[in-house]
């Protein structure tokens, strides 16, 4: 007997699904997908490279802006020290490098004594060289002229060959009060005799410093032989002291210089040169020889400098791409001295390559009192 359980061939109760393939939904990337991607990625390192690219430039730029206000600053403390120590117990005339002598304390050398000035100025001053100054190995009576003071043989042989092997006519000063001009040395053994003219020496004990007295020039070199690279630059007896200094200017201002201003006799107030009462910009002279009497380089009480700095390296913009860029539309005006009427030689502001405008630059005026200047 067959039992009918209700169900018929194939109709059991499973109701199993055929099973998917595990390769249906791995489809690949499609080329306008990958051309996408290629154009986000590139979009992505350019980008990247613009900003490293300014940066970089944009670091450069500041390093030199840097560098250049260092470097005025640089100059202006050296001719600020120097001028005022013109003079250290002065009784000149005294003797330079190259046969260049400094008859009074400070010589004015203006680019241009008459008309427009068209360069950078000098200035030859008078100052001792402390790094060859000496202990007084002697102590001095002050109470009778002398004609000679006593240090050690060593410092002695310093100073000779700081003025070049021999000391005669040299000028040294005790302790930037006494002032003598050298006539010869006469060695004793360990210690050495400077010798000069019976002159009244004040009393100074031993260790009261000695220091020669130098003329020293300051001007601008504009070659990179002159300069030790790329230039301009600022030297001082012809050695580069100061990178990228272009410019110096120079006025000054005296005391006793004007006959009609209190006779033209000395009263520690500034003589009046441009009319208004009291003390003004006016009253500084530029572009004189300073000696002409009554106004001669002994009266000078103040000096005004005026140094400007340019960056080593012309500007470039700040994209990726090479180019220069332009900083300024005219040129400076500097002391006495418009740049549009040349810096070392004529037409030099239309001659510069790089031009002109694509430098930057940094001016620093100071006022210096020559409170060493004496006679």
């Amino acid at each position: 007997m067959m039992l009918d359980t209700g169900h018929k061939r194939g109709e059991g109760s499973c109701a199993c699904k055929e099973p998917r393939s595990s390769f249906v939904d791995e489809r690949g990337m499609t080329l306008i997908e990958l051309a996408v991607g290629a154009v986000v990625g590139m979009l992505v390192v350019a980008g990247a490279y613009a900003v490293l690219t300014s940066s970089q430039k944009s670091t450069h730029a500041n390093d030199q802006i840097v560098e250049t206000q260092q470097n005025v600053r640089i100059a202006m403390d050296l001719l600020s020290r120097d001028i005022k120590n013109a003079g250290f117990g002065w009784a000149g005339p005294v003797s330079g490098p190259s046969s260049t002598t400094c008859a009074t304390p400070i010589v004015p050398l203006d680019m241009n004594t008459a008309g427009n000035d068209t360069g950078p100025d000098s200035i030859r001053l008078a100052v001792p060289i402390e790094a060859v100054s000496a202990p007084l190995a002697t102590a001095t009576t002050g109470k009778t002229k002398i004609t000679g003071i006593t240090m050690s043989a060593g410092a002695v042989a310093n100073m000779a060959t700081e003025v070049g092997g021999s000391l005669n006519g040299a000028v040294v000063t005790i302790g930037g009060a006494s002032t003598v001009s050298v006539t010869g040395v006469t060695p004793s053994g360990s210690t050495s005799v400077l010798n000069f003219s019976p002159t009244l020496i004040p009393p100074y004990s031993v260790g009261i410093p000695v220091y020669l007295l130098q003329c020293v020039t300051y001007s601008i070199g504009t070659t990179a032989a002159a300069c030790g690279g790329v230039g301009p630059c600022l030297l001082r007896n012809g050695v580069s002291v100061a990178d990228g200094v272009e410019d110096i200017q120079f006025a000054y201002a005296c005391d006793g210089c004007v006959a009609a201003v209190n006779s033209g006799v000395e009263d520690r107030i500034i003589d009046n040169q441009g009319g208004a009462s009291g003390f003004d910009q006016a009253d500084f002279i530029t572009n004189n020889q300073w000696a002409t009497a009554p106004m001669t380089a002994d009266k000078i009480r103040l000096v005004q400098i005026t140094v400007v700095a340019r960056q080593t390296d012309a500007d470039q913009g700040l994209g990726e791409v090479k180019s220069a860029m332009t900083l300024s539309s005219g040129p400076l005006q500097v002391s006495d001295h418009n740049h549009a009427q040349g810096l070392f030689v004529a037409g030099d502001l239309t001659t510069m390559s790089p031009p002109y405008t694509q430098y930057r630059r940094r001016m620093l005026t100071r006022t210096v009192e020559t409170r060493n200047q004496r006679s």
